[in-house]
C-alpha cells in the first residue's frame, strides 16, 4: 500500500507539472500571436485572414495612416472594415472629382456635374462623420453604383453615333419634365429629381427611380426605340413614375385622399356581392394598380390620343385577345400585379381624353380597340380564382377607375396644393395641343419637316402619322426628330422648308461661318503688327 501511495503521489505531481508547462507555453504563443509584426501594415494587424488581403489591396502600406497600438492588443475586425471602407471612399471621391471635371467641359454631359460635385461629396462627408463600418460600406457601394451609371451615360453621349439620338430623346424628356418642375417650384413642393438622361440598353423602357437623390433620372430605352415613333410617348409614363416618387410623401398622400390601400394587396378568392366583385376587393386591387393608373393619366395628359394609341398597339397580343382582360398576380404569386389589365388601361386613357374635351378621339380609339377584340366580351375582366380564370363584370372596376380619373384630373388634391393634374400649366393636353399634333401629322405625311415647336406635339403627330402610314414609320420619325434641337449638340431648330437666311440672303450654316472666320484671320495683318498700327493711328 505504501508503494502504491508513493506512486500515486508521484503521478499527481508529474501531472501538475505538465499542466503548468502547457499553460505557460500557451500563454507565450498568445502573446507572440497578438504582437504586430514589425513589417506589417496597420490594416493587417489583428485582422482575420479573409480581411487582410482586401485591406492591403485597397490601402497600400505607404498610404495607411499610422496609429499607436498597445502591445498584444488585437484590432477589432469592424475597425479594419471601416478603415478599408473609408479608404475606398477616398478613392471614389477622387474618381467623382475627376469625372466631374471632365463632364463640366462637355455640352452633352453638363447635367451630371451637380451630382458629381455636390451629391457625391456630401454623401461621402456624411459617411465619414462617425458612421459604423456597415453604413460606410453601404455608402461606398451606393456611390460606386452612381459613378458607374453616370460614366455609362457620359460615355454614350461621347459616341457621335448616339449623341443626336439620345439628344432628341433627352429633349422630349425635358419637355415632359418642364411643367412638373415649374409647378413644384411655384407651389413649394420638394421635387428631388428633374434631370432626365436617356440611355440605350437591352432592357424594356423603364426609369431608375432609385437615382432620385442624385437629381438625375436615368431612363432606359429599348433597342428598337429609334426605329419607330410608337414608343416615344411612353417616356411620359416613366416620367410619371419619377414625379410620383420624387416628391416626398406624394404617393401615400394621394392614396389616403383616394381611399386606396398600399400597393401590397394580396390576391385571394374574390369576395362576391350579387355576383359582382365586392367593393372592398375592388379597392384592394386598385391599391396595387394605383401607381400605373397615375402614370397612364399623366401620359395621356402629356400626349393625348397618341398615348392611348401607343397603349393599344403595344398591349394587344395577336391571337390572344383574352390577355387584355386578365387580372394578374405578380411573379411571386403573393400579390396582385401592379399593372391593370390592358383593357382597363385603354379605357382609362379614353376617360382622360373625354375629360379633356377630345370625346371624338376617345370614341374612335374605343371602337378600334373593340374591333380587335370582336371574339371576346369586353364587358368582363378575368380574375384568378382557386387556380382557374373566372370572368366577372367590368362595371365595378370601370366605376372605380372613373372616380380615380376624375379626382386625379380635376382635383382637389391636397397633396398637389389643392389642384388637379389639369391645373398644372403645360401639362394638360387640350384642343390647342391636339391641333398642333394634327399639324405635325399632316406635315409628316406630306414629306415635310414640321414647323411645330413643341417636342410633345411633334412626337404625338409622328405617332398619328405612323398609324396612318405604318410602312413609313422610320421615315416619319426621322423627319419629326429633324424638328427637335437635340440636347447636348449644336443643333438648332430648322425652318420647316429651308435653312435660315441672313440679312444678305446667304444661307448661314456652320461651314459658311467657319470659312468666314478663316478668311478674316488670313486677311488681317500679323498679330505682332496690329499693335503698332493702332499706335500710329
Amino acid at each position: 500500500m505504501d508503494d502504491l501511495g508513493d506512486f500515486l503521489g508521484f503521478a499527481l505531481a508529474a501531472a501538475w507539472l505538465i499542466v503548468k508547462l502547457v499553460i505557460k507555453l500557451a500563454s507565450r504563443d498568445e502573446a507572440r500571436d497578438a504582437a504586430p509584426p514589425e513589417d506589417a501594415g496597420e490594416a493587417q494587424r489583428g485582422a482575420p485572414p479573409d480581411a487582410a488581403a482586401p485591406a492591403a489591396e485597397i490601402a497600400p502600406r505607404s498610404r495607411a495612416p499610422r496609429a499607436v497600438v498597445p502591445f498584444g492588443a488585437a484590432r477589432a475586425p469592424d475597425e479594419v472594415r471601416q478603415r478599408a471602407a473609408l479608404l475606398r471612399l477616398d478613392e471614389l471621391d477622387r474618381s467623382a472629382a475627376a469625372l466631374g471635371e471632365s463632364v463640366r467641359h462637355e455640352r452633352a454631359n453638363r447635367r451630371f456635374v451637380d451630382a458629381l460635385t455636390r451629391f457625391v461629396p456630401e454623401e461621402i462627408a456624411r459617411a465619414r462623420a462617425g458612421a459604423p463600418a456597415r453604413a460606410v460600406e453601404a455608402t461606398a457601394d451606393d456611390i460606386e453604383l452612381v459613378l458607374g451609371e453616370i460614366a455609362v451615360l457620359a460615355r454614350q453621349r461621347r459616341d457621335p453615333s448616339l449623341l443626336a439620338e439620345l439628344g432628341d430623346a433627352d429633349a422630349l424628356a425635358d419637355a415632359c419634365y418642364a411643367p412638373v418642375i415649374a409647378f413644384a417650384r411655384a407651389e413649394g413642393l420638394p421635387l428631388r429629381s428633374g434631370s432626365p438622361a436617356t440611355q440605350l440598353t437591352p432592357f424594356d423602357l423603364a426609369i431608375w427611380t432609385g437615382f432620385i437623390p442624385t437629381s438625375i433620372a436615368p431612363i432606359f430605352l429599348p433597342a428598337d426605340f429609334f426605329a419607330t415613333p410608337l414608343r416615344w410617348p411612353a417616356l411620359a409614363h416613366e416620367i410619371g413614375h419619377d414625379f410620383l416618387a420624387s416628391i416626398d410623401d406624394l404617393e401615400p398622400a394621394l392614396r389616403r385622399e383616394l381611399g386606396l390601400p398600399d400597393g401590397g394587396a394580396r390576391p385571394r378568392s374574390p369576395a362576391l356581392d350579387d355576383h359582382d366583385i365586392a367593393s372592398a376587393e375592388v379597392r384592394r386591387v386598385f391599391g396595387a394598380w394605383f401607381e400605373e393608373i397615375f402614370c397612364d393619366v399623366f401620359g395621356t395628359l402629356m400626349f393625348g390620343p397618341a398615348y392611348v394609341l401607343t397603349m393599344s398597339e403595344l398591349f394587344f397580343q395577336e391571337g390572344e385577345p383574352y390577355a387584355s382582360l386578365a387580372v394578374h398576380r405578380d411573379v411571386s404569386g403573393a400579390h396582385y400585379d401592379e399593372h391593370p389589365p390592358p383593357h382597363l388601361r385603354v379605357l382609362i386613357g379614353c376617360m382622360v381624353l373625354e375629360r379633356a374635351g377630345l370625346g371624338e378621339s376617345a370614341r374612335a380609339l374605343r371602337e378600334a380597340w373593340a374591333r380587335r377584340h370582336a371574339e371576346v366580351s369586353l364587358e368582363h375582366l378575368i380574375w384568378p380564382v382557386r387556380g382557374a380564370w373566372i370572368p366577372f363584370p367590368l362595371r365595378p372596376c370601370a366605376e372605380m377607375a372613373a372616380s380615380i380619373v376624375e379626382r386625379l384630373y380635376a382635383g382637389p388634391l391636397l397633396a398637389l396644393s389643392g389642384f388637379g393634374l389639369q391645373d398644372i400649366r403645360g401639362l394638360d393636353y387640350g384642343p390647342h395641343e391636339h391641333h398642333e399634333a394634327l399639324r405635325a401629322r399632316d406635315a409628316l405625311l406630306a414629306g415635310r419637316v414640321p414647323a411645330v415647336r413643341d417636342a410633345r406635339a411633334l412626337l404625338a403627330g409622328a405617332v398619328l402619322a405612323a398609324h396612318r402610314a405604318p410602312a413609313q414609320a422610320l421615315t416619319i420619325l426621322t423627319r419629326a426628330r429633324a424638328a427637335i434641337p437635340a440636347l447636348g449638340t449644336s443643333e438648332r431648330r430648322p425652318d420647316a422648308f429651308a435653312p435660315a437666311q441672313g440679312a444678305s440672303g446667304v444661307a448661314l450654316d456652320r461651314r459658311a461661318v467657319t470659312e468666314a472666320l478663316l478668311f478674316r484671320e488670313i486677311l488681317l495683318p500679323p498679330r505682332a503688327l496690329r499693335g503698332r498700327r493702332r499706335a500710329r493711328l
